[in-house]
């Protein structure tokens, strides 16, 4: 006998959008305002959503917390993965980590209450490390893992240390200088330069000016 039930998709559809319209409003009340203003309260009124909706999907802060940070690795890990020259991505990652200053701040928070890194997107990050590092333009003996981590900390700390001491920023500069030195510590300390003509040319150039 055939089913009347209706079909779930058209619901589950609409528990996704929700879900990324919570995580987006997370998102933008931490850039304001910094992760100890989050509250799936808040987030609620600003996803324009009533609490218990919200509550449906995240059932306190630390579940709003570490879905955010799960959503934010599986962004970098996209980014990563795009085809694009390796100077262009340094440049892109640059923009993107200065342009969202909320990964820095809950970054920060979510590792200062011991909780690691999302596994799925940093297992992605550190791949790609991994595949660099065993490439023949690459130095031996590379810890992808540990690159990882001192990539993460430059760019996580590089945007709130300016607008620490300077304020309000421009975007474009600031992510010009964290890419350039990027560069030149990747191809000075993981990358054999002769094997990269392009990025060596382009901060040479930058120095130059």
């Amino acid at each position: 006998m055939p089913s009347s039930a209706a079909p779930l998709r058209p619901r589950r559809r609409d528990f996704d959008e929700t879900r990324v319209r919570i995580l987006g409003a997370a998102r933008n009340l931490v850039a304001e305002r910094g992760p100890e203003s989050l509250s799936i309260a808040e987030v609620a009124r600003r996803a324009g959503i009533d609490r218990t909706t919200a509550y449906k999907h995240f059932r306190t802060r630390d579940d709003l917390v570490g879905a955010v940070m799960g959503s934010l690795g599986d962004e970098i890990g996209t980014m990563l993965e795009r085809p694009m020259g390796f100077g262009d991505l340094i440049d892109h990652m640059a923009r993107f980590f200065i342009e969202h200053p909320e990964i820095g701040r809950l970054t920060l928070h979510h590792l200062l209450a011991e909780n690691p890194f999302p596994r799925a997107g940093w297992d992605r990050f550190v791949g790609q490390l991994e595949r660099l590092a065993n490439s023949s333009r690459s130095q031996e003996h590379i810890d992808a893992e540990a690159l990882g981590h001192i990539m993460m900390a430059i760019a996580v700390l590089w945007p709130i240390q300016l607008r620490a001491l300077e304020g309000d920023i421009e975007p474009a500069a600031a992510a010009e200088r964290l890419a350039r030195e990027i560069k030149r510590l990747l191809l000075f300390g993981v990358l054999r330069p002769e094997s990269w003509p392009d990025l060596v040319d382009s901060i040479a150039g930058e120095r130059s000016e």
